[in-house]
């Protein structure tokens, strides 16, 4: 398989999607943890399912090679090989498909693990292709999957727990720059109300050293009331 059909995947983010989805087993509904990796040894695109269960891990996987893309691009009638990959990575982001167990034609084995098809639907055109995953019996495949799987989710939670510390503290940051501004406007209007106080004592004291200085002369004070010449006296004499 050549380079460009790997860095097609690549620049399409089909390394590593980790999905959880609900699947109804018999009468019963378990999760089942979907993801899709490029497996750079074979230059392909590994498609992992696997439920854990309380006795055992059932795993399925499947590669999808540059042929088999070109088949899936003919049945979404889409003629570019990237448009397909960018059609499969946007349904796996949105958990956008349906997992269906495959018909089994063998009647006598009721504990057989049936391969898991799972189908993607293009949501314009409504064609649809169905991947089948056979059970991967090798321990050492299933192991080396599971490893991978578990370190991709591992390291998702260590970005995200690093993303949600990061937010807190621009949270805390902001918080304390609300709590500072509060202040601040408080003081201010305090020194405002303050100074309008002072404002009124001080016209009120002005307006009344006015009401003590004469009229003629503002700048003395206002004298007695005078009493004129007492005319009466005078006539006396």
């Amino acid at each position: 398989m050549s380079s460009a059909f790997v860095e097609l995947l690549r620049k399409s983010n089909l390394d590593y999607i980790v999905k959880r989805k609900s699947f109804k087993i018999g009468s019963q509904n378990a999760d089942i943890i979907f993801a899709s990796f490029i497996n750079m040894k074979t230059k392909t695109l590994q498609l992992i399912a696997y439920l854990d269960k309380s006795e055992s891990v059932i795993l399925w996987s499947t590669s999808l090679d540059e042929r088999t893309f070109q088949l899936n691009a003919r049945l979404l009638d889409i003629t570019e090989l990237g448009e397909t990959m960018i059609f499969l990575s946007e349904r796996l982001n949105e958990s956008d498909f349906t997992f269906a167990n495959a018909i089994s034609t063998n009647t006598q084995n009721q504990n057989e693990v049936l391969p898991l098809n799972i189908t993607f639907t293009h949501p314009k055109t409504k064609h649809s292709i169905t991947l089948q995953l056979d059970e991967q019996i090798d321990e050492r495949e299933k192991s080396s999957y599971l490893s991978k799987i578990l370190l991709h989710v591992y390291k998702c939670n260590e970005q995200l727990s690093a993303e949600v510390k990061t937010q807190q503290l621009r949270i805390t940051e902001l918080t304390n720059k609300t709590q500072y501004g509060q202040l601040d406007s408080n003081r201010n209007s305090n020194d405002n109300k303050l100074h309008d106080i002072n404002d009124q004592k001080n016209n009120l004291i002005k307006s009344q050293e006015r009401i003590q200085r004469s009229l003629i002369n503002p700048t003395a004070k206002r004298r007695k009331k005078a009493t004129g010449v007492n005319y009466d006296d005078e006539d006396s004499d």
